[in-house]
């Protein structure tokens, strides 16, 4: 799957995460699923910062909602494991 985004993402959960987690993100008032693939790291810990890319599972449901510096926070169930910051918009549909 091609990536929608690349972004610096930074984990809060208390436990480290890899390539392929898969959070749910908030973006506008919609509440998606987005798989994450981090650059040049096995796994992110808690406190860290990396960049990589989220593939999103519906962006056709929030058509032209994101822009470069966007911050987007993703969680699992309620609680908040951390935030992406928007670099680069691969799918156009996402553009705003």
């Amino acid at each position: 799957m091609k990536p929608d985004i690349k972004a610096k993402i930074t984990i809060i959960r208390q436990t480290p995460v890899g390539s392929g987690y898969r959070p749910a993100h908030l973006i506008g008032t919609y509440l998606t699923t987005g798989v994450h693939a981090y650059i040049g790291v096995d796994r992110v810990e808690c406190g860290e910062t990396t960049e990589g890319f989220i593939t999103f599972i519906s962006p056709e449901y929030y058509p032209h909602t994101l822009e470069p510096g966007m911050e987007i926070q993703f969680q699992e169930g309620k609680r908040i494991t951390g935030y992406a910051v928007v670099m680069e918009i691969y799918n156009e549909l996402l553009r705003k």
